[in-house]
């Protein structure tokens, strides 16, 4: 990296005349006339400086792929170029006030170094250039540039990555990998085990009358950078109406006919969104913040972790706030690892009974879950599995055809009981 006195040595060993054919010490300069041309890479030597359109290109900072392809999964090698940027490159511009930084990189995953540098969002511009064209994710720069491409699926740059090759890559690739160093997006499409179109959007001004209301906490009491967050979500039951499911259906000809149309009267659960934070917080102020919310959401259960961290918690909030009218329960997942949990609720999500409202919150939350387990953090996922798992353990939040038979068995008739051989 070039020092400033060595920068501003060849900025005065160059005049600004008008340009012609000359040699100096820093390389050789040529007037191309007067029509454009597209210039791809321009290398100079040392520490040299040159003018282009009579604009001095110089003082910009330009790190292209700062991790490889297979340092993707490693956490430490991405945390030591995301420290690397922070206490080092941070400070190596000739002039903070008039330099530029440009990274050029594909996505390894959420916490890589630009998804790193997009979380500080300190005035960047983020060109961003899908191998297969998603209009949902156009965009327009700063200076007003924006993707020629129109329709779904065109490809980048089909005369050297045609369609066969693209499949071919995305074979190899799998899909984790296919996302972020095709499509630059460090998830596959849709999300990973919990796919981003499987939540409902609640998109009415109020939420819905709740049957019970349920907070899910996960612990890490710590304002330390490096350490998890402290999440928190709450989650309210409610409920729909039931489709109507035929008792009784007959082969008529080549057809299936329904006979016995008949709509239940009873309404099957859903749960909804309704409350989301992740914070780090010292002990005190994490049962403070834990407190208010259950108070403001008016929740009739905390579910925390039974952890050593989740222990404190408990017993603070027992001590404190024992009369305010929420019970706190620590909850043990067993031998359930984190991925196990969340395949466990999967199929909630599939079957359209998780909603959430369109909030900047619990789009935090919707993006965290999406990439999982790849994603930079997993504080809220946590908490999802968590609700989720209580409220099927607690029969609150049954599926459609089990609701649907639960109905039926207690619609069916099953006479008197049988008379007693022996009197008393």
């Amino acid at each position: 990296m070039q020092s400033a006195r060595e920068l501003d040595y060849a900025l005065h060993e160059m005049s600004r005349e008008t340009p012609q054919d000359r040699r100096s010490d820093h390389g050789t300069f040529a007037d191309v006339g007067e029509e454009p041309i597209h210039v791809y890479d321009i290398q100079v030597e040392k520490f040299s400086n040159f003018f282009v359109e009579g604009i001095l290109a110089h003082n910009c900072i330009i790190v292209d792929d700062p991790n490889a392809a297979n340092e993707a999964l490693s956490e430490a090698l991405i945390e030591t170029t995301n420290e690397w940027w922070d206490g080092t490159m941070s400070t190596r511009l000739n002039d903070a006030r008039t330099g530029a930084y440009i990274v050029i990189q594909q996505r390894l995953g959420e916490e890589d170094l630009t998804g790193h540098i997009l979380d500080t969002d300190d005035g960047w511009t983020h060109l961003m250039l899908p191998m297969e064209y998603e209009p949902e994710r156009a965009f327009v720069t700063s200076i007003g540039w924006e993707d020629p491409r129109t329709e779904a699926g065109e490809l980048l740059w089909e005369e050297r990555f045609a369609a066969e090759q693209v499949e071919v890559l995305k074979k190899r690739l799998g899909p984790w990998k296919a996302a972020g160093q095709l499509q630059q997006r460090p998830e596959p499409k849709g999300g990973g085990i919990i796919k981003r179109d499987w939540w409902q959007l609640h998109d009415a001004p109020y939420f819905p009358q709740f049957d019970y209301v349920v907070a899910s906490l996960d612990t890490a009491f710590t304002t330390k950078q490096e350490n998890d967050f402290s999440a928190l979500t709450v989650w309210g039951i409610f409920t729909s109406d039931t489709v109507a499911q035929p008792s009784k259906q007959v082969i008529r000809g080549e057809r299936l006919t329904n006979v016995d149309p008949r709509e239940y009267g009873n309404q099957a659960p859903k749960v909804m969104l309704v409350n989301a934070w992740q914070e780090r917080l010292e002990l005190h102020d994490l049962v403070l913040r834990v407190q208010k919310t259950c108070k403001e959401m008016k929740v009739d259960r905390l579910l925390i972790e039974d952890k050593a961290a989740g222990h404190s918690v408990a017993q603070e909030l027992r001590r404190l706030f024992g009369y305010d009218g929420f019970a706190v329960q620590l909850v043990n997942p067993g031998a359930l690892d984190k991925v196990a949990r969340v395949y466990a609720v999967q199929h909630l999500f599939a079957e359209g009974m998780v909603f959430a409202p369109d909030r900047q919150w619990a789009e935090m939350v919707i993006g965290q879950t999406s990439t999982f387990p790849r994603g930079k953090h997993d504080d809220l996922v946590d908490t999802v599995s968590q609700a989720l798992t209580h409220l099927r353990q607690a029969s609150m939040l049954t599926r459609s055809s089990e609701h649907i038979a639960e109905v039926g068995e207690s619609l069916r008739h099953r006479g008197a009981p049988p008379q007693s051989l022996y009197g008393i």
